[in-house]
């Protein structure tokens, strides 16, 4: 087997908000082994450094390895530069153009469970560096995370439907920040609701315009079931955790396949967005 590069687990207590994954969150994932076939399991990562030319996506329509939607004058597309400074390596951009639009990008088909049984799933790490240009009230509402994304067509108020609220489609885990909520980003699910429901209001903390933060969380169906899915924020540990009793009264979320989904709906500042994907990353063991 391979040695894993991830650097050892950090001080809990240490913020991390350089572009490097965290290692709070990856210190035990067996990211080489995985990816080589020594340890069963699924591990994808992307930079966007090969994101197709954009196309019209005004329509869900395929794009490279995942389906689009943006409404007209709205794009998902790679960019070189954030806030007019050139950034190596680039980043995902999602822009949008009228209130009310919405873009998303979502892998096109599911992998990942999160079923709470160690029979039917296996340990997951997730994370993803974001920032976007502005951080005003009535700007947008913004998501990202996993979701049931075959159960979604991507289209104007799918996933996101009209602001904060959202299709009931689909079931969705991740971080979530409100069209009037000045950056405050919460850890959030849905199960197939038309609303999100908090898990750890504000705890993502107050994104900084233009300037990057990581975000993620870690499932494991073998953990004290205070702790079945842990989220984090620039490496450190947030408070509130999904419970595995909460988990099991879903009915939808731990029942069925989720993937990567990203979607943003503008409110009427939000003719200026911008958000911008540096790259994200998951990675799960195959149940015994």
């Amino acid at each position: 087997m391979s040695a894993n590069t991830i650097d050892y687990r950090a001080n809990l207590g240490s913020a991390d908000q350089n572009r490097k994954i965290s290692p709070n969150i990856w210190a035990d994932c067996p990211w080489n082994d995985i990816q080589e076939g020594c340890v069963p399991g699924v591990a994808f990562y992307d930079d966007f450094q090969d994101f197709p030319l954009i196309g019209t996506q005004t329509t869900q329509i395929g794009h490279g390895k995942y389906k689009l939607y943006a409404a007209a004058g709205c794009a998902v597309t790679r960019v070189s530069a954030v806030n007019s400074v050139e950034l190596q390596g680039g980043a995902l951009s999602i822009t949008m153009d009228t209130d009310n639009d919405e873009a998303s990008i979502a892998q096109s088909y599911p992998t990942y469970y999160l079923s709470n049984s160690i029979a039917t799933s296996g340990k997951l790490w997730f994370e993803c560096c974001y920032a976007q240009n502005s951080i005003v009230t009535n700007l947008a509402s913004t998501f990202f995370g996993l979701a049931e994304v075959d159960a979604f067509t991507l289209a104007s108020n799918v996933p996101h439907n009209s602001g904060d609220a959202i299709d009931a489609s689909g079931s969705m885990i991740g971080f979530r920040i409100e069209e009037d909520g000045l950056g405050v980003v919460d850890t959030v699910y849905s199960d197939r609701a038309t609303s999100f429901t908090n898990i750890g209001d504000t705890e993502g903390g107050t994104l900084a315009a233009n300037v990057f933060s990581k975000f993620g969380f870690v499932y494991d169906p073998a953990a004290d079931t205070a702790r079945r899915v842990v989220f984090y924020a620039n490496n450190l540990e947030l408070t509130t955790k999904l419970t595995g009793a909460a988990l099991t009264a879903l009915t939808n979320l731990d029942a069925n396949p989720l993937g990567l989904l990203w979607s943003v709906a503008a409110d009427s500042a939000g003719t200026s967005f911008a958000g911008y994907m540096k790259w994200w990353r998951i990675a799960q063991i195959q149940p015994n």
